[in-house]
C-alpha cells in the first residue's frame, strides 16, 4: 500500500463529514459524552473486588498517546482498506447461510463476523479514549446495522435468521457447532463498550436479545456467550437473561464435545504429574488454540461471580496457572503457534493470543483485587504488544518469537499461515490477528484504573494517562505524568471537584524491592498488602500529588528449550521490560548484511557487568531501535553487547544460549 493513496482513500471513504458526525452522534447517544456512565445496578452473588472502568474514563497521554494515535491512523480506522472481508463485518447486506455460516471461505464465509468482533471492540474503546469525534462517528456507523436490525427472534446477533424455526437453528448448530454464535459472543464486547460509552438504549436492547436464549450458550468454540451475558445482566437485570445464565452453569460440562467446556472442570492430577519430557497421546485433548483458551476461561471465571461457587474460578485459574508454568515465553505470553507448546527461541505466539492474554489477566486482577495479575498484564503489554506490529501500525506478524533473526519462522503446526506467519505484512490469512491488533492498546488504557468494591480508586496498570471519573457524585481527575516503564518515576496529580476523603490504592510491582511513595513531597512508609497494593486513605484536595518511584534492577531468567533436547538459554529483564539484542535492520523483515546474531551469555556472570544507559525520550514515541533505555552487558566471551527493550527490536535475540548451562528456575513446556 502506498501511504498517499491509502490516506486519500481513508479520507474520502471512511471518515464521515462533520454534518454526518453530528447526526450520528446525536441519534445514537442517549447520554451525552462526559455524563456519568450507565450504572451497573445489579450485583453478582460474589462481586469482583474491583470494577473495571468504562471507555473514555481513562485517556492516554505522553508516549502512550503517541502510540494510540499511530494505531488510530493505522489499522484501527483503516481496516476496511485491508481486506474485502472487513467491509462485510455485520453489515446490512452480508447475510451468510448454510455452509457459509462457517469461517473458512475467504470470500463468502462468516469469518468477518469474528473479525468484526475483535476490530469493533478496539475501535469503540479507542474512539472514546482519544475523544475523537470522527472515530466515534465511524464506530457508531459500523455498529448501526446491529443497533437497527436486532430483534427478539434473532439467533444471537444473526438478525437475518429466526430462532423459532427449528431448521434454521439446526443450520447454525451444524456449521462448525455454531461458529457464528461464538463470533456473536465476542461481538458483544464491542456492543457493551458502546453502551457504556454512550448510554444508547438500543445497544443494551440488542445485547439482551442476543443473549437471552439458553440454547446459544453451548454454541461455538470458544464458549463466549456466558461471560457476555453476566456483564450485560449487570445493567439490564433481565430475568430471562438470568435464567439462561443459571441454566448454563447448572449444566454438567461435556468435556468430549469442545475443549472450551473443559476449563470449567478441575485440572486433572494426571496432567499435573506429567514430566515436561513425556509425550503421550493423553496430552492431545489438552492442546488448545491460544486465543480460544483465553476466550473460554473468561466464561468460567465469571461463573464464580454469578453463582458464588468458587470452584468455577479455581478450575479456570488452575488451567491458566498450568500454562503459565509450562508454556510462558520470556515476553510474558504463552506459546500458541497455534496451540500450547514448550517455550523456546523459535516457538511462536499468535497475535490474537496477546490480546486474549491481556483481557483474561486484567479480568483476574479485577475479580481478585490481586496486583500480581496486573504485573502479568504489564509484562505482556510492554513486550509482546509492540512486537505484534510495525512502527507505523500498518503491518503485523501472525506469530512473534523471542528470537527473530530473519523475516520468517519455523512453525510446525499445520493450522494457520505457518512460516510466513513471522513476516510483517499488511494482513495474514486467517485475518483474526489483523483484527485483534485493534484490541491490544485500548484495553490496556481503559483498565489502568479500577474502582475497588471497598471504595476509592486503584491504580492497577501504569503509563502516562488522565483519569476522569466520579466518586459518590464528586468528579475526580488524576493526571499521571511519567515515562514508565522507560523510567522509574511517576507523579499523580489529584484534582477532586471539592475536598474528598477516599482511599487511593497503588499497585506495587512484585519485581520492585524498594518502592518509594511520597504525598506532597512527604515520604510515606506504607505497608504493601498481600494483594500487592499500598493504600493512602486521606482527604484529597486539588493540588495534591503522589510521587512514586519503582527502582528497577537487571534480572536474569534461565530456562531450557525442550523443543531442542533441553538446551539452556537465558534472558534479561529490567522492571517489566524484557531486553533483546536489536539486529540492525533495513526494514522490519530484512537485517543489514553481515549482521551478527550468534551472541551467547553466561547467566552466572552477566549481571555483574550490566550497566543501565538512559537518555531523553524522543519527541514522538514509535518504539525506536535507538531506544532511550539500554542495557550494556558482556557476552559470554567478554565482548561488549548493547540490549534494547524487546518491543523496540523487530529483528532480535532475546533468548541467549547460556554458557553457564544450569537452570535455577527452569521454564518447562507442554508440547
Amino acid at each position: 500500500m502506498k501511504a498517499n493513496s491509502t490516506s486519500l482513500l481513508f479520507e474520502k471513504r471512511l471518515i464521515p463529514t462533520a454534518a454526518v458526525i453530528a447526526a450520528i452522534l446525536t441519534a445514537s447517544s442517549r447520554a451525552a459524552v462526559g455524563e456519568t456512565p450507565p450504572a451497573r445496578t445489579h450485583a453478582f452473588r460474589k462481586p469482583a473486588k474491583m470494577e473495571m472502568l468504562r471507555p473514555g474514563e481513562v485517556k492516554p497521554q505522553g508516549w502512550l498517546r503517541d502510540w494510540c494515535v499511530t494505531a488510530r491512523n493505522g489499522y484501527v480506522s483503516r481496516m476496511d482498506e485491508i481486506d474485502q472481508a472487513f467491509p462485510r463485518a455485520w453489515n446490512r447486506d452480508f447475510h451468510p447461510r448454510g455452509k457459509y455460516l462457517d469461517w473458512g471461505d475467504p470470500n463468502k464465509g462468516a469469518w468477518c463476523t469474528e473479525g468484526g468482533a475483535y476490530w469493533f471492540e478496539g475501535l469503540v474503546r479507542l474512539a472514546w479514549e482519544l475523544d475523537d469525534a470522527e472515530l466515534k462517528a465511524y464506530a457508531t456507523k459500523r455498529l448501526e446495522p446491529l443497533l437497527e436490525r436486532m430483534n427478539p427472534n434473532a439467533i444471537a446477533f444473526v438478525y437475518w435468521m429466526d430462532r423459532n424455526d427449528p431448521e434454521q437453528m439446526a443450520e447454525v448448530e451444524r456449521t462448525n457447532h455454531g461458529f457464528i454464535v461464538g463470533a456473536s459472543g465476542r461481538t458483544t464486547r464491542a456492543m457493551l463498550a458502546y453502551w457504556e460509552a454512550t448510554g444508547d438504549e438500543r445497544a443494551l436492547r440488542a445485547l439482551t436479545w442476543c443473549l437471552d436464549d439458553p440454547r446459544f450458550y453451548f454454541f461455538g468454540n470458544p464458549i463466549s456467550i456466558p461471560a457476555a451475558a453476566c456483564d450485560t445482566w449487570r445493567y439490564s437485570g433481565s430475568e430471562k437473561l438470568a435464567k439462561s445464565i443459571d441454566n448454563f452453569f447448572a449444566t454438567k460440562p461435556y468435556p468430549d464435545k469442545w475443549p472450551a467446556m473443559r476449563y470449567g472442570t478441575p485440572l486433572s492430577t494426571d496432567i499435573l504429574a506429567l514430566s515436561p519430557r513425556q509425550h503421550t497421546k493423553n496430552w492431545d485433548w489438552r492442546r488448545q488454540h491460544g486465543v480460544l483458551f483465553y476466550e473460554s476461561v473468561l466464561s468460567w471465571i465469571k461463573g464464580t461471580c454469578w453463582t458464588g461457587d468458587v470452584q468455577f474460578f479455581a478450575n479456570a485459574v488452575s488451567w491458566m496457572d498450568w500454562t503459565e508454568r509450562h508454556c510462558r515465553q520470556p515476553y510474558g505470553v504463552i506459546v500458541a503457534d497455534e496451540s500450547f507448546g514448550y517455550p523456546g527461541p523459535s516457538r511462536g505466539t499468535e497475535t490474537c493470543t496477546v490480546a486474549g492474554d491481556i483481557l483474561a489477566y486484567t479480568t483476574l486482577a479485577a475479580i481478585t483485587g490481586e496486583g500480581r495479575y496486573a504485573d502479568h498484564v504489564e509484562r505482556s503489554f510492554f513486550n509482546a504488544g509492540p512486537a505484534c506490529t510495525s512502527r507505523d501500525f500498518m503491518h503485523h506478524v501472525y506469530f512473534q518469537t523471542p528470537n527473530r533473526t530473519v523475516g520468517d519462522g519455523s512453525f510446525r503446526n499445520p493450522v494457520g499461515p505457518g512460516a510466513s506467519g513471522a513476516v510483517y505484512k499488511a494482513k495474514h490469512w486467517p485475518l483474526c490477528c489483523t483484527a485483534a491488533l485493534a484490541r491490544i492498546l485500548p484495553g490496556y488504557v481503559q483498565w489502568m484504573w479500577m474502582k475497588p468494591a471497598a471504595g476509592g480508586l486503584a491504580a492497577t496498570l501504569y503509563a502516562p494517562n488522565t483519569l476522569e471519573t466520579t466518586l459518590g457524585g464528586t468528579a475526580v481527575k488524576i493526571e499521571t505524568k511519567t515515562t514508565y516503564p522507560f523510567s522509574e518515576k511517576l507523579v499523580l496529580s489529584v484534582s477532586p471537584a471539592s475536598p474528598l476523603q477516599f482511599p487511593l490504592r497503588l499497585r506495587i510491582p512484585e519485581w520492585c524491592a524498594n518502592p518509594q511513595i511520597a504525598v506532597n513531597g512527604d515520604a510515606q512508609k506504607r505497608t504493601v498488602g498481600a494483594d500487592g497494593f499500598a493504600v493512602i486513605d486521606r482527604e484529597w484536595k486539588t493540588g495534591d500529588t503522589v510521587s512514586l518511584r519503582f527502582p528497577m534492577a537487571p534480572k536474569v531468567e534461565t530456562m531450557r528449550d525442550f523443543n531442542d533436547n533441553g538446551k539452556p538459554y537465558c534472558s534479561l529483564s529490567f522492571g517489566p521490560l524484557l531486553f533483546a539484542y536489536g539486529i540492525a535492520e533495513k526494514d522490519e523483515n530484512t537485517p543489514e548484511p553481515n549482521a551478527r546474531v550468534n551472541w551467547r551469555l553466561d547467566s552466572s556472570r552477566v549481571l555483574a557487568d550490566t550497566q543501565v544507559v538512559r537518555e531523553a525520550m524522543p519527541a514522538k514515541w514509535n518504539w525506536p531501535l535507538a531506544s532511550p533505555l539500554r542495557l550494556k552487558v558482556k557476552s559470554a566471551t567478554g565482548e561488549p553487547l548493547e540490549l534494547v527493550p524487546y518491543g523496540c527490536a523487530k529483528l532480535r535475540v532475546s533468548m541467549f544460549p547460556d554458557d553457564a548451562g544450569e537452570t535455577t528456575s527452569p521454564v518447562t513446556g507442554c508440547n
